[in-house]
């Protein structure tokens, strides 16, 4: 049997820090912040203990990492969403929602730290700026479905709106099923319909 410290996965020094990003937010789909440390990462990794202190100085900065890779999957999945609903606005956006939900179900991994975790010092502006990407994803295609004249701060709320109510409805089925349900598809599918009735709903009061 391989011990703690026996390298399992064959991790390349180069290719180790990637590995252990992997690892990491695996390890938050299932113990969440709390569980999170860099000695259960490099277990899981196969290396020594010391070994991911050559890339992550402490614990933060290995969090740090993850959040950012975090946030960068979410913001390509839903632009692969936006991309795969066709060239409607109004689908466009609302695809969002069901591709949020899905990673939210299927991964578990991470939610509360990317939105719960306060990050500081040099980890901080990392953090930011796939913030900054994920949010820009969803300006950009909120935009397209608002009339042009729309300023950036209603944008912005509507934006806002979309994305809190589809966590929220997103983090309670994760809360309250424990586990992935097999019914991820009907359940992204009510998100995106969630999603249009508020999309339609934002429109129409516009007109009034």
């Amino acid at each position: 049997m391989s011990s703690p410290t026996t390298p399992r996965r064959g991790y390349h020094h180069g290719d180790l820090r990637a590995g252990l990003i992997r690892e990491g937010i695996a390890l938050l789909g299932e113990t969440g912040v709390a569980g999170f440390s860099v000695a259960k990462v490099a277990v899981r990794a196969g290396v020594s203990s010391a070994a991911p202190y050559r890339h992550f100085p402490d614990r933060e900065a290995l969090l740090a990492a993850c959040a950012a890779a975090i946030l960068a999957e979410i913001t390509d999945l839903l632009a692969a969403a936006a991309e795969q609903a066709g060239p409607d606005p109004l689908d466009r956006f609302a695809a969002t929602a069901g591709a949020y939900t899905r990673y939210v179900l299927e991964h578990r991994a991470g939610i509360d730290l990317i939105y719960s975790y306060d990050f500081s010092g040099p980890h901080h502006p990392t953090i930011q700026e796939q913030s900054r990407h994920l949010t820009g994803t969803l300006m950009d295609l909120a935009s397209a479905v608002l009339p042009a004249d729309t300023s950036w701060a209603d944008t912005a709320d509507f934006v806002y709106v979309h994305l809190s109510t589809t966590h929220g409805y997103a983090t309670l089925l994760m809360k309250v099923t424990r586990r992935p349900p097999e019914d991820i598809d009907s359940l992204a599918a009510r998100a995106v319909t969630a999603a249009r009735d508020h999309i339609t709903g934002y429109l129409q009061r516009l007109l009034r």
